[in-house]
């Protein structure tokens, strides 16, 4: 069992691509199998600077792993198409000795105009054939000196056909695919030629990718077939839609692995969620990791329509994945979230206190600041209540300072019941009181738990910030 997963370096790996690779790394997994990682990067005029490293960055962030590469480059290197080009130019030339594709030497003026020709007649626009019937040997003269493409013979009818592993049989016309080039004039093979020669030599046993390239499954199955060789059995995932139900793009938003790292979000959650889009486990069950999704994850149960992105489940995700974490694995997520001078004694403290109010990581440097700084303004309307006054919420904040000031030890626990006690004695709710003194304390409405915020803080730090509150509602209203 042998699959590969071959991203181009056109951008950074988004999530789609994480996607099918994720259902290639399933099924390899699920039967001892191989996985290969290849680069195809036969598109010069298209590759983006970093790219590569986007990829195998993003791949390694999600703990996917692939298994093979080639030998000078070690086991885990990838194949890189364009390190490759010697055993493309030697394959196009054998269908050339076979009679199986022809040397092209059309101008780009020519073909321009031939297509704006046939557009003009409304007709199909493709390649009229015009050097196929040129002898043989003038054409090998003259492709030794002439600038020229070599295309593929394809024939005049007959039908190509497959039975996907998600689609189910799908079917072509021959007659409704022209003379596709299959080697450049620059030496490069176009994609189709290089994916399944690639495939081919590497011995892939089954072919895994995005829908989008069900449209090109036709010029494989006749590149394989005029090599004599048999394609292997194909799946096509269905798209990531956005919302609107288009494929999922930059138009909804980032999709880039990277933007979602940097924004908090955990590996098993992102590869959690993206299980579920385009698969379902026939069950109730819903939380995965990449375990559970070795074991339990079936080609049969992929849908064929496409699965759409919703930014708040991913966000449940990972809410849930958060919680799962230690402490100490937390504190460690959270390192490239927070400034390096905030002490980790303290971020160890509070770091249980947020787990539970966490959508991501990102969340945990507003939600704990007001422990590393006194910084922590605040409009002072904030603090009055609204069935209360200024005056009362005054005398509020001074009894709770009083009360606050006799705790020892100044721990949670002995904190709790004598605010609530306070509350009671006030005629105040807890809730009214608690959101005074969080406010007072923290310059939020929402945090970690008031109780263990106030001992995480200390008694000297606590007490300060409450006759800070008070001086400034004693300025006024305003």
């Amino acid at each position: 069992m042998r699959l590969r997963f071959a991203p181009s370096p056109t951008g950074a790996i988004h999530i789609g691509s994480v996607r099918t690779i994720l259902y290639n790394y399933l099924f390899a997994r699920q039967r001892g199998g191989v996985l290969i990682l290849r680069v195809e990067d036969t598109d010069q005029d298209r590759l983006v600077a970093g790219a590569i490293e986007s990829i195998y960055d993003g791949l390694h962030w999600v703990g996917i792993s692939w298994d093979e590469g080639p030998h000078e480059g070690g086991p885990h290197s990838p194949y890189v198409q364009s390190e490759r080009l010697p055993l493309y130019q030697g394959h196009a030339q054998e269908l050339i000795d076979k009679d199986a594709a022809y040397y092209c030497f059309c101008s780009k003026e020519r073909l321009a105009v031939l297509r704006a020709e046939q557009e003009a007649r409304h007709e199909l626009t493709r390649y009229d054939r015009h050097c196929r019937f040129i002898p043989v040997e003038e054409a090998a003269e003259r492709a030794k000196k002439e600038p020229h493409v070599i295309r593929l013979k394809v024939p005049d009818e007959g039908t190509l056909a497959i039975e996907d592993l998600v689609h189910g049989h799908i079917e072509w016309q021959a007659s409704t695919i022209e003379d596709q080039v299959i080697l450049k004039s620059d030496g490069f093979p176009t994609y189709h030629l290089a994916v399944v020669i690639d495939d081919h030599e590497m011995g892939i046993t089954h072919i895994m990718r995005g829908e989008e390239w069900i449209a090109s499954v036709p010029k494989h199955l006749l590149i394989y077939r005029a090599f004599g060789w048999e394609a292997p059995p194909m799946a096509h995932f269905p798209s990531v839609l956005g919302p609107d139900g288009k494929r999922l793009s930059k138009r909804h938003g980032s999709t880039a692995v990277s933007q979602f790292r940097d924004d908090g979000y955990l590996p098993e959650a992102l590869i959690n969620y993206l299980a579920l889009l385009g698969w379902s486990p026939g069950t109730e069950e819903e939380v995965f990791s990449m375990d559970d999704l070795v074991r339990v994850w079936k080609i049969e149960q992929v849908q064929s329509a496409g699965g759409k992105w919703d930014k708040e489940r991913l966000d449940y995700f990972n809410g849930v994945w958060i919680r799962k974490l230690s402490v100490d694995e937390l504190v460690r997520r959270l390192e490239p979230f927070v400034p390096a001078e905030w002490d980790r004694a303290v971020l160890k403290k509070i770091a249980p206190h947020i787990q539970e109010r966490m959508k991501t990581l990102k969340d945990a440097r507003e939600l704990i600041r007001f422990l590393f700084t006194d910084d922590i303004g605040f409009d002072k309307r904030l603090l009055i209540p609204k069935k209360s006054d200024r005056l009362t919420t005054l005398e509020a904040l001074a009894r709770a300072r009083a009360v606050l000031g006799e705790i020892e030890p100044f721990v949670a626990t002995n904190i709790e019941p004598a605010l609530v006690g306070l509350a009671t004695g006030l005629g105040w709710s807890k809730g009214d009181l608690n959101g005074v003194i969080r406010m007072a304390i923290t310059g939020r409405k929402v945090g970690p738990p008031l109780y263990e915020s106030l001992e995480v803080l200390g008694k000297e730090k606590s007490l300060k910030r409450i006759e800070k509150a008070q001086e400034l509602l004693a300025g006024g209203p305003d």
